[in-house]
């Protein structure tokens, strides 16, 4: 194989990289706009993440997960509304899911064939976001030394000074 046709060429792989990093601030953008919808909460990020995901097809590959909560109070049933058709006019399928035993808690979970797993969680203590991007077909350990070493080159050296 030659080119991007062979999975593990370092064009490929850095392609790869790239679409994933996209990917992370198209999911950025989404998750602000969410909150947006939701109302004028302060939300903090706990964190990104990335693992393992199916891309189809039986394929391997990458995908990040960000998760972002708000302590503020929000009204429960009417956040989940409006995070709901938000979701639903940008091509989510929703589902809600409550318990009786818990009834402080509801959450809604969204995906877009078969990728981006979304959920809010509306709570009497607050709210959460957690979204994941699309998965990134491609060789997860060649993926992350390439993520690895693009982060070390990004960061200065301390002998440069």
């Amino acid at each position: 194989m030659t080119g991007s046709a062979n999975p593990s060429d370092p064009a490929t792989v850095k392609a790869q990289v790239e679409e994933l990093k996209q990917a992370l601030k198209d999911l950025h953008a989404f998750k602000t706009e969410t909150q947006k919808a939701i109302g004028p909460q302060k939300w903090v990020d706990k964190g990104t993440r990335n693992s393992a995901c199916n891309a189809g097809d039986g394929r391997e590959g990458v995908n990040y997960s960000v998760m972002s909560q708000t302590p503020d109070p929000v009204d429960l049933e009417a956040s989940v509304i409006v995070v709901k058709t938000f979701w639903e006019s940008k091509g989510f399928t929703t589902r809600v899911e409550t318990n009786p035993l818990d009834p402080g808690l509801i959450r809604l979970y969204a995906n877009q064939n078969g990728g981006n797993l979304i959920s809010f969680t509306a709570n009497v203590k607050g709210s959460g976001l957690e979204m994941d991007t699309v998965c990134i077909a491609g060789n997860q350990h060649e993926i992350y030394e390439e993520l690895d070493s693009q982060e070390a080159s990004a960061s200065p050296s301390p002998s440069t000074k």
